[in-house]
């Protein structure tokens, strides 16, 4: 069945408070990244329900939505629908400027996200290529050599996007921090103009003349990324200022002419050497880092494998890119070439434990439903892409995560010590390229002696880390009684029932209805505590299941007793050993002794919060009373919404 994105954005919007709510929103691989006015108006369990969204993160001051391989559609429709794509640029009491607030954690993690994310397509592209071209001159080493244009044309396809690096940032920063964006464009394009870049000596920087005095610090700028962020940041300022000073006959023209004229000067003068040299500074540290020999490469192989992947829990691992581009962008000295990142050479190793670990579940369940989503998800962890299994299996039960966890540190300190031999001490090295299988051929590095080793010790670890992480999994998974049984929807037959008299009691949250027996709590299986029907949730919000009153209200806030106006007493309740979590998570509105009406709201509980404490969510509708009655029949099965009849009481 084709997807519907246009359905699935405007659920988003809906569930996050509608357009006006929303500052900005940009995306990653996987992941909408949304700036919001006020987070309290999204409800986390509306977008989580909506269909085609894997999850809801809230972290570095962003809501995150996962949603997986089709981002960039929902995020076309986004932009179709009118949400402010992009910039984080709005005008408030008729003053424009770029918005700020929240901790400075989270304003440099907006920043990073707004500025990286819209490059990283492009930027991973183009590492495909360079990877195309590392094994085409593997197979043809004479091509290269030969002069062959079409060499000449791959290789400034592979490389255009770096060398003016600059003028892409310059654009981003322009939207993020409210400058015109072809302004911006100026900005980083003179960071890397021919006259400018020829300037540059050799060496880190140098002293030259401007207007008499030698005060102009000569910096390289191509492959930056600290200066057009910066410089841009304060062109915005000048320009912001312009804009609300002059008339509005003049300024359209003098206000981009008086932010040019002192923008650009105040580049080279100030801006792009002090952040140029910072930049350098971080890069010549990561080096440093690396160039301590074997205990330097195998601490940052332990450190990156063991945790890549809960920095991608809380999407900050993208926060790492400018680290990575401006490792890339400088020689190295420890491989004798430019263009490798050693740094985050061991991500994709700490990548593929999710893939082991979800195929280890597999393998380990029994219901069809499931076991095909496992593999659903397996197949985007090939590609890179995690999150689904994360999410949707590994973090819940969180001992798989923990296992891949550790196994991405030992495989990525594995590797290091491995590459030790290979690379002169320095552990091994990637160009920057895409994700999962399609970043291999970026493991191999022309000009580099060692560069079939290197290919080869990244693939030892991947596969060790894959089938190590399985083993352990698959040994210690304990599958739930769920997990362990077809989930078919039963076949329900109501013929008997005499509907003019039976009590019907409703569904109190939208999901999927299963007989009491397929509970994963053995305790309910067996009804010991009355007949009645389980529900796995789709939403974090409970309603009243019929008219009448509340008994009473657990101290843990995870279960709550109802009673009918006809006498039916009835417990709600919400996950499997959930009461060990004391109440976190769970929010009650009504009290003890309440009146309640079908379809009031009466509970909510936040399914992150208990899918990371690695409790199950399934919901059960028991009927405590069940001996006062002849008969309670289950109504309905499989799919349901908040209000449909699942139980009928005789």
């Amino acid at each position: 069945m084709a997807k519907n994105f246009a359905q699935t954005a405007q659920g988003i919007l809906d569930g996050i408070g509608g357009k006006a709510n929303i500052k900005s929103v940009v995306h990653c691989a996987t992941r909408l990244r949304f700036t919001l006015f006020d987070q309290g108006k999204a409800s986390d369990e509306a977008v989580k329900a909506t269909v085609g969204v894997v999850s809801v993160v809230k972290a570095g001051g962003l809501y995150q939505v996962i949603i997986g391989n089709d981002v960039p559609e929902v995020f076309a429709e986004l932009k179709r629908l009118g949400a402010p794509v992009g910039a984080s640029f709005v005008e408030e009491s008729g003053k424009k400027g770029p918005v700020t607030g929240g901790s400075i954690f989270n304003s440099l993690i907006n920043t990073i996200s707004a500025v990286f994310t819209p490059i990283l397509p492009a930027l991973m592209g183009t590492g495909l290529i360079k990877g195309l071209i590392a094994v085409l001159q593997m197979a043809f080493p004479e091509w290269a050599a030969s002069g062959d244009r079409s060499f000449v044309i791959l290789h400034a396809a592979g490389d255009t996007l770096m060398y003016f690096l600059p003028i892409l940032i310059a654009y981003t920063s322009a939207q993020r921090f409210g400058l015109d964006p072809i302004l911006g464009i100026v900005f980083g394009g003179v960071l890397v103009y021919p006259s400018i870049a020829e300037m540059y000596p050799f060496g880190p920087l140098s002293v030259e003349p401007l207007f008499g005095l030698d005060i102009f610090v000569m910096v390289p700028y191509s492959g930056t990324v600290m200066p057009a962020i910066f410089s841009v940041f304060f062109a915005a300022k000048i320009y912001q200022f312009f804009r609300r000073k002059l008339p509005s006959a003049i300024k359209n023209f003098i206000a981009p002419f008086l932010t040019m004229v002192i923008g650009i000067p105040l580049t080279f003068l100030v801006v792009g050497p002090i952040f140029g040299l910072v930049g350098h500074g971080i890069m010549m540290g990561m080096q440093g880092i690396t160039g301590l020999g074997a205990l330097g490469a195998i601490l940052v192989g332990l450190i990156i494998g063991g945790f890549w992947q809960v920095l991608v829990v809380f999407g900050l691992h993208w926060a790492l890119i400018p680290l990575a581009i401006m490792e890339t962008m400088a020689p190295n000295p420890n491989f004798g070439m430019n263009n490798v990142i050693t740094f985050l050479a061991y991500a994709q190793i700490a990548a593929f434990t999710q893939l082991g670990a979800v195929l280890a579940i597999a393998v380990r369940i029994k219901n069809s439903e499931r076991r095909s989503a496992a593999f659903a998800t397996g197949i985007s962890g090939i590609f890179g892409i995690t999150e689904p299994i994360i999410y949707g299996f590994t973090l819940p039960k969180r001992r798989p995560f923990l296992i891949a966890c550790l196994v991405g540190a030992f495989s990525g300190a594995l590797a290091a010590a491995v590459g030790n031999v290979f690379s002169g001490g320095y552990g091994i090295a990637t160009q920057f390229g895409a994700m999962g299988i399609f970043s291999y051929p970026n493991f191999i590095l022309p000009g580099f002696a060692g560069s079939t080793a290197n290919f080869l010790t990244h693939l030892f670890a991947t596969f060790i880390a894959i089938g190590l992480t399985f083993a352990l999994v698959y040994a210690t998974y304990r599958a739930d009684a769920s997990e362990l049984r077809e989930a078919d929807a039963a076949k329900i037959d109501t013929s008997k029932v005499d509907m003019a008299k039976a009590r019907r009691i409703f569904a109190p949250v939208k999901g999927r209805v299963l007989p009491l027996n397929q509970s994963a709590d053995a305790a309910h299986q067996e009804e010991t505590l009355g007949k009645g029907v389980c529900i796995m949730p789709l939403g974090g919000k409970i309603f009243a299941p019929f008219d009448g009153i509340v008994e009473m209200v657990f101290d843990t806030k995870h279960a709550i007793n109802l009673r009918s106006k006809d006498g039916v007493d009835l417990m709600i309740h919400c996950g499997i050993d959930t009461v060990k979590l004391g109440g976190a998570g769970f929010k009650v509105h009504v009290a003890e002794g309440s009146a309640i009406q079908a379809g009031q709201l009466i509970m909510e509980y936040d399914k992150d919060v208990i899918a990371r404490a690695g409790y199950n969510l399934e919901t059960q509708v028991i009927i405590a009373n069940t001996g006062d009655f002849r008969a309670v029949t289950q109504a309905k099965s499989g799919d349901c919404a908040v209000g449909d009849v699942i139980l009928y009481i005789e």
